[in-house]
């Protein structure tokens, strides 16, 4: 009897001890084969191609391939290209959204910036920025995007050319050529006729038959200052 005694106990014990395991993994909360991805914010160029939205990074220039959740930014896309837009421009853009598990492409959740690129903003790097007013007309040329951006503001007209390197002597006269366009840009001060701003270079536009001029802005110096 004695013997019969202790095995109760012992059954007692051991049946005791499973309730309380059980017990324990019932309060340990379920988990997820993955973990959900976190959201992140990149800031850069955003462009389309035949193959969709592209944004290429602020931080290292690295090219996202970008998927939109938001539904959105197709048009936002179009109206930050106005009013002259050109196929496949890019724009400045911050997104908010999630990585793909090889971090090649980008769910856009959110569009928190989608505007024109200006000099401010433009984070790919750019020699010049040059305008013009009556008529009102912009060029952009970027060795980094391979292209110059003109936008000829009156007409609602965009172009882009190639970027090629410029005839210069690297202080005072640069002259780049590429299509039907040239532009001769020369250190001199000079005024857009509208404002009180004092730019550091003048610019001489050729484009098919028509002849420009304008002022410019250089990567790295200073912004022009009122007089």
């Amino acid at each position: 009897m004695p013997q019969l005694g202790s095995m109760r106990v012992l059954l007692l014990l051991s049946m005791a001890l499973l309730s309380s395991q059980c017990n324990q993994t019932s309060k340990t909360p379920p988990t997820t084969a993955a973990a959900s991805a976190a959201e992140i914010t990149l800031r850069g160029h955003l462009s389309r191609d035949d193959q969709g939205a592209v944004l290429y990074a602020c931080a290292d220039g690295k090219k996202y391939r970008v998927s939109d959740a938001t539904g959105q930014l197709d048009s936002l896309y179009e109206l930050a290209c106005l009013p002259a837009p050109i196929p496949g421009e890019s724009v400045y853009a911050v997104l908010t959204g999630t990585l793909s598990n090889d971090g090649q492409a980008f769910s856009a959740q959110r569009a928190d910036t989608l505007t024109a690129k200006n000099p401010n903003n433009a984070c790919l790097g750019w020699e010049f920025w040059a305008s013009g007013t009556e008529p009102f007309w912009s060029l952009q040329i970027s060795e980094a995007e391979g292209k110059l951006f003109f936008k000829d503001i009156g007409e609602e007209q965009g172009q882009a050319f190639t970027w090629k390197a410029p005839n210069t002597d690297g202080k005072s006269l640069w002259t780049y050529e590429s299509g039907g366009l040239k532009a001769v840009i020369k250190k001199g001060k000079c005024s857009d006729g509208m404002s009180e701003l004092e730019y550091n270079y003048t610019v001489e536009l050729s484009i098919a038959d028509r002849q420009l001029q304008g002022c410019a802005i250089r990567s790295g110096e200073p912004m022009p200052v009122e007089k």
